[in-house]
């Protein structure tokens, strides 16, 4: 096991233990065996640890839904099966996620707090996909609906039936009762108005033209130019056959660091990861 791998693997069960405020740097690194100068070599503080935790469950979350497939044809069933592999991803890192949402409700910290709404954007384009997929085009103005039911009901489940283990469910269950509630309310879902108004998804060229708008607003030439230069490499990358993921993901997180580009950066993010083309 990489070293790195095994600190951040010592914090979080330390962090679940104690608490993350309770945890020093210099027990982590007791844990490992290593010295406290030698945690330093590979996080710069605690909380570059915990970012980086949330960023690493972001995409084994990501990996979870996309075994999803999304080629065969659908049935009554797709739905259930989709959600059961989103809870079984919540079930495998609920450590993770208990410390996470224990130890740092919304707002407490804005770093943490932007990450997980980076999370959430995954799961709500991934659930506004999944209704897509299977509906049709006739659920498009009651979609976000249907997300907002969809979450509600499955955090409930996750929380009170599996993470404080109020009772034994298996995910099977508990995805096959989320689905067939939420079939029954499509069904009669014409018969009022959308409650939230629904907002299609911008596609890769509108959210470049976006962001190509927002450079043009920042004051320091040296660095416009940076990121004209970094989006038009993006934007030429995403245009060939065989993709560099790993070059667009570094110039995505150079982007990223400059704080009026970043939601615009994550939802074009998403749209790579799913892989939508030009």
């Amino acid at each position: 096991m990489h070293k790195k791998t095994e600190i951040t693997k010592a914090a979080l069960e330390l962090f679940a233990e104690q608490g993350f405020n309770e945890t020093s740097v210099q027990e982590i690194a007791d844990a490992v065996q290593i010295s406290k100068g030698s945690f330093y070599k590979y996080f710069s503080s605690k909380l570059a640890l915990m970012l980086d935790l949330i960023e690493k469950y972001h995409y084994k979350i990501i990996e979870r839904m996309n075994e999803f497939d999304w080629s065969r044809k659908t049935s009554k069933h797709s739905l259930a099966i989709y959600i059961e592999l989103e809870i079984n991803a919540w079930i495998e890192h609920q450590s993770f996620f208990h410390v996470l949402f224990k130890e740092f409700p919304p707002k407490t910290n804005l770093e943490i707090t932007e990450r997980i709404e980076k999370l959430h954007q995954t799961t709500v384009n991934n659930h506004r996909e999944i209704f897509s997929h299977i509906y049709g085009d006739k659920l498009e103005n009651y979609v976000s609906d249907l997300v907002l039911l969809l979450e509600g009901m499955m955090r409930e489940s996750i929380f009170q039936l599996i993470i404080h283990k109020q009772t034994d469910i298996p995910s099977a269950s508990i995805a096959k009762w989320i689905s067939h509630h939420l079939h029954s309310v499509i069904q009669h879902i014409d018969e009022e108005e959308p409650l939230i108004q629904y907002r299609k998804q911008e596609s890769i060229p509108e959210l470049l033209q976006d962001i190509k708008e927002l450079i043009k607003r920042i004051g320091n030439s040296s660095e416009k130019t940076k990121y004209n230069e970094t989006i038009s490499l993006i934007e030429s990358e995403w245009k060939k056959k065989d993709l560099n993921l790993t070059l667009i993901e570094a110039l995505l997180h150079f982007l990223k660091q400059n704080k009026d580009l970043k939601i615009k950066i994550w939802q074009l993010e998403q749209l790579l990861l799913q892989g939508e083309r030009l």
